[in-house]
């Protein structure tokens, strides 16, 4: 028996081949279900926390998320021999991406500022931080990036691309957007690297973030608010609950949504589909995905046009208006309000791509 969070559109289609699938909605997902159904095979959302005492018991194998971080994945679960665990990363690289491109935009509108007198600070240089240094690039910013790991690796970085420390990324950005996983321990930790003291430093003049909550601390952000610093904010530190101070006074506020493309969706249901036919042995043959073709961003596209269309199409302005209502409700009601949000958030589809996307 397959098991598949009801909200995860296109996989239930493409795993029927392989055996009886149900879907289930994550409110109800416990040990007692996945023994009763005799679960072998269960894909989730990030909403859904993988723990031991979830799995045994049961004869689930076989863990797929939609999702590039594997943070709601307990380490022992990660580790463990006797499962397979599947992650789609990368697939909502390209939807991040336009969420920064759009904040990044928006704050030079609003600011009268032009793009290529910015500076963007990129901390984190994998899957999203790669795209969003390439749009920012077409636009004409000057781009620094910190990322040790792939410093420390030997990495190859685009010729356009500066690599610095992260506090020479802080003194020397105007703005500064981070993209890198959360890692509690080991030696490149990422758990509160941008707190109140590393932003109260910073140059920056916009702060986008959305990578994980607890990466940048939410005292930090209300702090560079306070200074007058412009924020875009995606991911928070208690999710589902979002802290109605920063959420009513950033520029862009949203219950991490920036990743929830249609594009990303399905991109993330293929790349964790192929993964269990490769563990079930079969054959996966990959399906046609009926989407618009997106546009190369060029530097011939003026910056107006770009965000007219990303706004259009993306509707982050919209999303961050909703937001703002729903931190009005009382606490009791505002995370059910939050989650209805995500799992109901409409079909939304990408504008733009990079030459990653090719």
């Amino acid at each position: 028996m397959i098991l598949i969070d009801r909200t995860i559109p296109l996989l239930a289609e493409l795993l029927t081949p392989l055996d009886e699938v149900r879907t289930f909605d994550h409110h109800r997902l416990d040990r007692e279900l996945l023994v009763q159904m005799h679960c072998r095979a269960l894909f989730i959302r990030s909403t859904v926390r993988i723990t031991r005492s979830l799995l045994d018991g049961t004869a689930v194998r076989f863990i797929g998320s939609v999702t590039s971080g594997s943070d709601h994945i307990a380490s022992d679960i990660v580790g463990d021999p006797r499962y397979v665990v599947a992650l789609a990363g990368g697939a909502n690289a390209n939807a991040v991406a336009e969420y920064v491109l759009a904040s990044v935009l928006l704050w030079c509108s609003r600011e009268g500022v032009a793009p290529e007198e910015q500076t963007i600070g990129i901390v984190g240089f994998g899957n999203i931080g790669r795209r969003v240094a390439e749009y920012m690039h077409r636009l004409g910013l000057r781009i620094v990036v910190s990322d040790p790991p792939l410093q420390d690796a030997g990495f190859a970085f685009p010729s356009y691309v500066g690599v610095a420390t992260l506090d020479e990324v802080l003194d020397g950005s105007t703005i500064l957007t981070n993209h890198v996983p959360l890692v509690l321990s080991g030696p490149y930790p990422t758990h509160g690297l941008l707190d109140a003291r590393r932003l109260h430093r910073s140059a920056a003049r916009l702060i986008v973030h959305t990578s994980r909550g607890g990466i940048v601390t939410e005292r930090g952000l209300l702090d560079a608010l306070r200074r007058g610093v412009a924020v875009a904010v995606d991911v928070w530190e208690h999710e589902p609950n979002v802290s109605p101070a920063l959420a009513r006074r950033a520029l862009v506020a949203t219950p991490h949504i920036a990743g929830h493309s249609v594009n990303a969706k399905l991109h993330a249901s293929v790349l964790v589909a192929q993964q269990y036919y490769a563990f079930c042995g079969a054959t996966f043959v990959r399906p046609s995905l009926d989407l618009p073709p997106r546009r190369l961003l060029t530097g011939r596209i003026a910056p107006h046009t770009v965000l007219d269309e990303l706004l259009r199409a993306r509707q982050f302005d919209r999303d961050t208006d909703q937001l703002r209502r729903i931190v009005r409700l009382p606490p009791s009601e505002r995370c059910l309000a939050i989650e209805h949000f995500r799992a109901t958030y409409p079909a939304r589809t990408e504008v733009f791509r990079t030459s990653y996307d090719d």
